[in-house]
């Protein structure tokens, strides 16, 4: 396992995808609060901050002892200029715009790399979700090696669900065990 860069330029739209830091919940609860955000899953609206620092706690852990996990994705300001700036100085004029990446997980007994993506409304629809999956499947097998990657979402989620079938992954019917989430795959073979 190798480290990930802490940060990467991802495409040509000022796209910053980086480590998440404490200092990015403001922006991430400002996502995650949005009920527009959670419209399959409502009951994970994030009903204040501290909720949303928690939440954050297992992706700081997940990167301080993987060197890598899930992003901080930030678009320039003129993407959603309502959105809370990112607080680092190499975010420049960028506004935190929600969460995506891989971090490892387990799905029926077996280790996998689990991809996210959950942004503001306002910037969705615009290809971010794509790159985000991109990203992480470039990463994949320079972080873990022989693992495949799956995307867990809610069955309903039909725009989730297209953008993991544009990238490749293929749809398995249901999460072994579960009646209410979608498992996709992209075979560690393909990476």
């Amino acid at each position: 396992m190798s480290a990930a860069p802490a940060a990467r330029q991802a495409g040509i739209r000022g796209i910053l995808l980086r480590r998440p830091t404490p200092e990015d919940a403001p922006g991430i609860f400002a996502v995650h609060s949005d009920p527009r955000v959670y419209e399959h899953d409502p009951a994970e609206t994030h009903p204040d901050l501290e909720h949303t620092e928690q939440f954050m706690q297992p992706m700081l852990r997940h990167w301080a002892n993987e060197g890598f996990g899930y992003w901080t994705v930030l678009v320039p300001f003129t993407a959603w200029p309502e959105g809370v700036p990112g607080p680092e100085t190499t975010d420049g004029a960028r506004v935190v715009a929600g969460l995506g990446g891989i971090q490892h997980t387990r799905v029926a007994g077996e280790s996998v790399l689990n991809v996210y993506y959950r942004f503001a409304v306002a910037t969705q629809g615009r290809g971010l979700a794509g790159t985000v999956v991109r990203e992480a499947l470039a990463l994949a097998p320079l972080v873990a090696p022989g693992l495949d990657v799956v995307v867990r979402t809610r069955p309903a989620n039909t725009a989730a669900r297209r953008v993991a079938e544009r990238a490749g992954f293929v749809d398995e019917g249901l999460v072994p065990g579960t009646t209410d989430m979608q498992l996709l795959r992209y075979s560690a073979q393909r990476l």
